[in-house]
């Protein structure tokens, strides 16, 4: 019986080592897998990371071309409304020196209406104006 006894206690032990092992192994296989996906997560987020970090990088030199560019046209629209005020500045300087002359004109021909010389001037010739009085 002792020996039954001893014999069955070394079978067990036996079977309980190799479970053991059994289960020290698939503990590390299991282990093993959930650092691997541990590691291809930290992987995944870290190449996600580089690729957000290059985006941005990207972004920002877009961004500052296009600072640039619209400070560009800023610049251009600012240049073109300084031509058509300038163009509007001509147009009145221009109306101004009309009525001026006109002005010039009526008070010339008021004048030699009143002193009873006419003047007649002639377009398009080398001779000076005449003047015939009237009496």
């Amino acid at each position: 019986m002792v020996k039954e006894h001893q014999e069955r206690q070394s079978t067990l032990r036996e079977e309980q080592e190799r479970k053991r092992k059994a289960a020290l192994a698939a503990v590390q296989k299991c282990t093993h897998a959930m650092v691997d996906s541990l590691n291809s997560g930290v992987e995944k987020a870290y190449e996600n990371q580089r690729k957000l970090d290059r985006e941005a990088k990207a972004l920002q030199a877009n961004s500052a071309r296009y600072v640039k560019q619209t400070g560009q046209w800023l610049a251009l629209v600012e240049g073109f409304n300084k031509s058509l005020k300038g163009l509007g500045d001509l147009e009145q300087w221009a109306k101004t020196i009309e009525t001026d002359m006109r002005m010039v004109v009526d008070t010339l021909d008021f004048a030699y209406k009143g002193s009873g010389e006419v003047h007649v001037f002639q377009e398009h010739s080398d001779t000076p104006p005449t003047s015939e009085h009237h009496h």
